[in-house]
């Protein structure tokens, strides 16, 4: 109705257009279509969709060239998927931009060729509505969604791909028994990083491994018992690891692990061959899956569902990978095909051609606007999102790229057959090349945490180097070594160390031995000569004393020596003056003065005469003192030299023992760093002997708890299948019930309407039977008019005869003639009339015989619902009956089901101690201790 509608009122536009100057048409053709579209748009159930409005359009205007039969351009217009899918020169819809699209630019005569061709536009009201369908995005139906827009492309990064974890997901404790020891290495298919964490995941055997890129140190083992795995993935948040493979040619699978707790969190696809291919979206519910099958699978990571097929490549599938932001899925082949999908519904989104050779891994810049490819035809591209056209080509590896991969930062990491992995920026240009591997080079990875580069090659080798100055950090290892392999070749270290730690600490007891006998004979030497040299220090300083008393001494005699001769002079000028005076004062000629002077200089005499004797005394004490310090020398000279022949003795005994020295305290101090390191490498024996026996005792005990959480899950799952077979009870009781119930309705609707037909049949016979009465005096009343005009038929068939006789006696009279044939129309009229009469009379028998038998029917009809309605009575009160009893099988089997849930709640809890016990074995954050 709305289609009708709506083309009704565009055949009026277009009336107007042609009654109306063209400036004024266009201003009311926009209104009206204006008005159309927001009336379309107003209701939830006025959408402008493909079924309901465009296809009309399309199939009218266009379908003459593009259907499914002509297919000019390879483009289909007359079905969703054939538009949607587009045509040789790819896609004609961009959903939600009209302007972008190649097919409103061909109609709008915006671009070539010119649609339709050789004529104007179609009507403006028609593009106006493609227009909205397309900006509203392109609903298939009223059911269906709005196909998402791409993204605009900007090469600059500008949003972050996902926000860092609060915590960030490292393994817990796993167990590192390998499912499988080899005796060679096999060929690397797989490395993966995880985008938050220093962790990286290696292919092994029917095994991923797990090792920490900061210590290169084994983190966890985990079983993939489905066969060999061929593509690993973390998730966008860290927190996940993807595993997909299989067995060649027999079956595939993909696995999802808790990276934190490494159990396995779902398994998703049947796959008759490998899984090549695959990855998990950035909101983990989406899952693809490809390989040598050709067809693109997304699944449900919540349900497993299979919810979309794609299937466009004509090769194997190589690689997948889902945008950052979960937005789209890109894939490729080993035609050289690389397809981009919109990851919510699995339409094509674009198709990317350029690669000459097989297509063998795909990397998102973290914006999501570029998608790196790398091929074996040598070239690794980048792709914009927008209209995908080739950013930047360059070649990468001479042979043939094995696989590449973004950094954090928009750099490339590459590796082929040339062995040679590189660092890109994206404009091409190498950075860094490192050491070439030992040979192909098939999978690499980028580990953002570490700035670490890891290689793996054909031979199984797998080399890190870091990223900055491309110094090689070492290796990790596909096929790592048995717990009883680790414990043994530990315990063999261990006991060789013990030996060698034995032999060491012996021979540094004997060097320490010897030079601390050295030490002691150096010691007791330096101690004597220190001795010696105090004792002639001593000595020469006494010695240097005497001689300066000596010297001094004899020094001062002289003087000493004219004192006293000095004093003595003085005496006897003194005691001759004396004299003098006394033989003066006895003669008596002495004054009083003469006998003061006599008495001055009698005191005179006795100073001088004291004088003189002390200046004696001064000359003996200074001989004395030269005759003792002349002793002295002469006993402490020897004394001095006996000194010094001891200190020269000892000092070139020190001269001779000391070189000796240092040689053996190297000695010493070598066999003590060779005890030390012995001894540290006998501790890390140890400790690698207990660890290693640690994890097997982990090991066991992991194993016992895990096998106590599947037998608890199993127990639940029984107990849920239990539930589900009384359920399944339920609901049959329940579809038995409503069977009945609705029997019974349509019973009860049959008896109402078996009553409403007889009494329908009554009144439809009572209606027949006024109808044949009706009929019947109709049928009397129009045999009387039958006869009545008979018989003036007859009286005008002999008028007639009689006018025609008249004219035959009178030829020439024109009256008579004008009444014959008078006469004779009026006969000829008369008698049709007459004829038509009876063929109504016949018409009228007939419906009357009619009437009658749909009496009779009728009549019969409502005898046989009468006769019927005893029956549906009847089974009624069976139903009544047989509801009851339902009903209570209902009740039944509903209150066991009821008594059955807590048998599945119980053993639920039963797991959840189990996987709490788990997990604090694990040390699991926020698990029970």
């Amino acid at each position: 109705m709305k289609i009708m509608r709506i083309m009704r009122i565009m055949k009026i536009i277009k009336n107007m257009k042609l009654k109306m100057p063209s400036a004024t048409a266009a201003a009311v053709a926009a209104i009206v279509a204006s008005a159309i579209l927001a009336s379309v748009a107003g209701a939830a159930d006025d959408k402008i969709t493909f079924d309901d409005t465009v296809l009309a359009v399309l199939r009218q205007r266009c379908g003459g060239c593009h259907n499914p039969d002509k297919k000019s351009g390879d483009l289909d217009i007359t079905s969703y998927s054939g538009l949607m899918q587009g045509g040789g020169s790819g896609g004609v819809i961009e959903p939600g931009n009209a302007s972008a699209s190649y097919l409103y630019k061909l109609i709008t005569h915006q671009d070539e060729p010119k649609m339709p061709p050789d004529s104007p536009p179609i009507p403006e009201e028609e593009r106006a509505l493609i227009k909205q369908w397309i900006d509203d995005g392109v609903l298939e139906n009223k059911g269906s969604k709005a196909a998402a827009p791409k993204k605009n492309l900007a090469m600059a990064m500008d949003a972050a791909p996902t926000e860092r974890p609060a915590v960030t997901p490292l393994p817990a404790r796993i167990p590192l028994e390998p499912v499988i020891r080899t005796r060679g290495l096999n060929a690397c298919a797989s490395i993966a990083t995880s985008p938050w964490a220093p962790l990286a995941a290696v292919c092994g055997q029917k095994q991923v491994l797990l090792y920490r890129t900061d210590t290169r140190q084994l983190a966890g083992v985990l079983p993939f018992p489905e066969g060999r795995p061929q593509v690993l993935q973390f998730s966008r948040s860290g927190g996940l690891l993807l595993a997909g493979g299989g067995r060649g040619g027999a079956s595939g699978r993909v696995v999802l692990w808790n990276v934190v707790t490494g159990r396995r969190v779902t398994e998703v696809g049947a796959e008759l061959d490998t899984v090549l291919a695959a990855d998990i979206n950035a909101d983990q519910r989406f899952v693809a899956i490809g390989g040598p099958q050709r067809v693109v699978r997304i699944y449900s990571t919540e349900t497993g569902e299979l919810l979309h097929e794609l299937r466009k490549h004509t090769d194997w599938i190589t690689a997948a990978s889902f945008s950052p932001d979960g937005l789209l899925l890109a894939t490729s082949d080993r035609n050289g095909g690389v397809i981009v999908w919109e990851a919510a519904n699995g339409r094509d989104f674009l198709t990317l051609s350029g690669h000459t050779g097989s297509v063998t891994s795909l990397s998102w810049r973290g914006d999501s606007n570029l998608l790196a490819t790398g091929s074996e035809d040598g070239t690794i591209r980048l792709w914009e999102m927008e209209n995908g056209g080739q950013v930047k080509s360059w070649n990468a590896h001479a042979g043939g790229v094995a696989a590449m991969d973004f950094t954090r930062d928009g750099r490339i990491v590459s590796v082929g057959r040339d062995k040679i992995p590189k660092i890109w920026a994206q404009d091409g240009n190498q950075q860094k090349a490192f050491e070439a591997c030992a040979d192909l080079g098939l999978a690499i990875s980028y580990c953002d945490e570490t700035d670490s580069v890891i290689v793996g090659d054909w031979t199984g080798e797998i080399r890190i180097w870091k990223g900055a100055d491309a110094v090689r950090l070492g290796g990790l290892s596909s096929n790592p070594e048995t717990l009883a392999e680790r414990a043994a070749a530990a315990e063999r270290a261990a006991a060789e160390g013990t030996a060698a730690a034995e032999l060491a600490r012996m021979a540094a007891e004997t060097a320490q031995s010897q030079m601390a006998a050295m030490q002691k004979q150096i010691n007791e030497a330096t101690q004597g000569k220190t001795t010696a040299e105090g004792v002639l220090a001593a000595l020469q300083k006494q010695l240097e004393a005497a001689v300066q008393q000596h010297t001094e001494a004899v020094k001062s005699q002289p003087a000493v020596q004219q004192a006293v001769a000095a004093a003595e002079r003085d005496l006897g000028t003194a005691v001759e003056a004396h004299a003098k005076a006394f033989a003066a004062l006895a003669t008596g000629t002495s004054d009083e003065t003469g006998k003061k002077t006599a008495v001055e200089l009698a005191a005179k005499m006795q100073t001088q005469r004291a004088e003189a004797e002390a200046r004696r005394a001064d000359l003996a004490k200074s001989s004395a003192a030269i005759a003792a310090g002349d002793q002295q020398i002469a006993a402490l000279t020897p004394q001095r030299d006996q000194a010094k022949a001891a200190v020269e003795q000892l000092t070139a005994t020190l001269a001779e023992v000391g070189p000796a020295l240092e040689p053996l305290k190297q000695a010493a101090a070598a066999a003590a760093t060779k005890v030390t390191e012995l001894s540290a490498q006998l501790d890390a024996a140890r400790g690698d002997l207990a660890r290693w026996q640690d994890e097997s005792v982990f090991l066991g005990r992991y194993k016992e708890l895990s096998a106590a959480v599947s037998t608890r899950e199993v127990a639940v799952r029984e107990a849920e299948a239990i539930v589900a077979e009384g359920q399944a009870k339920v609901d049959a009781d329940e579809r038995a019930r409503k069977t009945l119930t609705d029997e019974r309705q349509a019973r009860a609707q049959e008896i109402e309407s078996l009553t409403a037909a007889v009494a329908k049949a009554q009144q439809d016979h009572a209606a027949l039977l006024q109808k044949i009465l009706a009929k019947q005096t109709e049928m009397t009343a129009a045999q009387a008019a039958m006869d009545q005009l008979g018989k003036a038929v007859g009286s005008l068939e002999a008028a007639t005869a009689n006018a025609k006789s008249a004219v035959a006696a009178a030829p020439a009279d024109p009256e008579l003639a004008e009444v014959h044939a008078t006469l004779t129309k009026t006969v000829v009229a008369k008698t049709a009339q007459v004829k038509s009469l009876g063929e109504s009379h016949v018409a009228m028998a007939q419906e009357k015989t009619a009437r009658e038998k749909e009496a009779a029917d009728v009549t019969a009809l409502g005898e046989k619902l009468k006769a019927d309605m005893p029956a549906v009575a009847a089974r009624m009160q069976e139903l009544d009956g047989m509801i009851a009893k339902t009903a209570a099988a209902v009740e039944a089997s509903t209150a066991v089901v009821r008594g059955l849930e807590p048998r599945v709640a119980d053993r639920q809890k039963e797991v959840d101690a189990a996987v709490g016990q788990l997990f604090a074995l694990q040390g699991v954050p926020g698990a029970p201790r």
